[in-house]
């Protein structure tokens, strides 16, 4: 009895289930796939793959190039010196020396080595400028200058006269101007260097005033002693 039942129950399954398979291919339209929209994938995947291969390949070989520009300094050979550029080298090293050693001598013969008339025109100009007459007359500070003139060389240039006398003492004479705040004037000086002491002492020394108003100041005047010998 239930095997029947079983066997029953089969058959009744596999009838529904063939209905139900009817009922659909009845009710399905009719779809056709059109041919160009079938095509095979593997192809295009292959051509893809080895189109991108080589774009990979040049990238890393782009990423391998060296930059000349970033590499370090210190990699850079030295060029070695030849004789004729080590020559040259010391030529200018030489000259260089050679310009400044001339400088140095000639600053430290202005200072050292002084021309006569220029240390005879310092002692009267500072004798001058010590002196209150003359203060009061033209004012201070008191500059002094060889020539009235605009010409700076001119200006720096000191008329002199230098000579021997008979008993051998070496004299110099000079005349330059003088100017202050309120005035200006003209100096007459001489100067000669001692037998005795080596020193130079003054002969005489006049100051002009021009203006405001005219003067005449004899600040030094040297009167030799009477050698009853001679």
């Amino acid at each position: 009895m239930f095997r029947r039942i079983l066997c029953h129950h089969r058959a009744l399954s596999a009838c529904t289930h063939n209905a139900t398979r009817s009922l659909a291919t009845r009710h399905a339209p009719n779809v056709t796939h059109p041919p160009f929209l079938i095509t095979p994938s593997r192809p295009l995947s292959s051509k893809s793959s080895q189109s991108r291969e080589p774009n990979d390949k040049a990238k890393k070989d782009v990423a391998n190039v060296d930059d000349p520009f970033s590499a370090p300094t210190y990699n850079i050979p030295e060029k070695p010196v030849t004789f004729v550029e080590g020559a040259s080298y010391s030529v200018v090293i030489l000259a260089g020396l050679g310009i400044a050693a001339a400088a140095g001598y000639a600053v430290f013969k202005e200072l050292i080595f002084q021309p006569k008339e220029y240390k005879i025109y310092s002692k009267a100009l500072k004798r001058i400028q010590d002196d209150g007459q003359v203060r009061v007359r033209i004012g201070s500070p008191i500059t002094g200058y060889g020539q009235e003139s605009r010409n700076r060389a001119a200006r720096q240039r000191i008329p002199h006269r230098i000579w021997t006398d008979e008993d051998g003492a070496e004299h110099v004479e000079v005349n330059f101007y003088i100017r202050g705040p309120h005035g200006h004037g003209k100096v007459f000086s001489e100067m000669f260097k001692g037998q005795a002491d080596n020193e130079w002492k003054f002969t005489y020394l006049i100051v002009e005033i021009r203006a405001p108003s005219t003067a005449q100041i004899i600040l030094e005047s040297y009167i030799p002693s009477y050698n009853a010998t001679k």
